[in-house]
């Protein structure tokens, strides 16, 4: 089994002043339409979707990517290995309709809530990709567009992350021996 302590993580980044520019929108939870919020974004998607996540069970959130991967926008996903262990996951289901899904292993938590559209806009915040996130807890979340060296940070991460983590399948078999 594969586990945080069998492998050596250091951050793929020191932390970096970016200049701040661009337009922020941002959204408050409980009840406050922030779902709504990210998938309009998603809806306007022409390329590609990165998304990070700790916990995800927003239906409307995983049906707007699923739109968007029917329209050929290319996605990929990276989810908190707690992700794979309920019956039918968020994990699951992406992987299910073969998304291209890894499983983080190496951190003791993947507690990022990110996505990054089209390389350019980052949504980002302490909002969970969840029904709970929306309608119980106080969260927030902020939509970042214009600022393209901030993108390339999130790019420049969720490529570290995506290195340094493995194939939904690849982790089943690893972690089913």
């Amino acid at each position: 089994m594969i586990t945080a302590d069998s492998v050596s993580l250091t951050s793929s980044s020191k932390p970096v002043i970016i200049p701040a520019i661009g337009t922020i929108e941002v959204a408050f939870s409980p009840n406050n339409g922030v779902t709504d919020a990210i998938v309009k974004v998603i809806d306007s998607v022409r390329n590609d979707i990165l998304v990070e996540a700790y916990s995800f069970t927003s239906k409307d959130i995983a049906d707007a990517l699923l739109k968007a991967k029917k329209r050929g926008v290319n996605i990929k996903i990276i989810l908190d290995r707690s992700q794979v262990s309920s019956k039918y996951s968020s994990a699951t289901f992406f992987s299910n309709l073969n998304f291209n899904l890894h499983i983080d292993y190496t951190h003791a938590i993947f507690h990022d809530k990110v996505m990054v559209i089209d390389g350019k806009t980052v949504i980002t915040g302490s909002f969970n990709f969840t029904t709970a996130a929306e309608h119980h807890n106080a969260e927030n979340l902020l939509i970042l567009k214009g600022n393209q060296a901030l993108a390339n940070a999130y790019i420049k991460e969720f490529n570290y992350n995506w290195d340094n983590s493995l194939s939904y399948h690849d982790f089943v078999v690893h972690n089913n021996h």
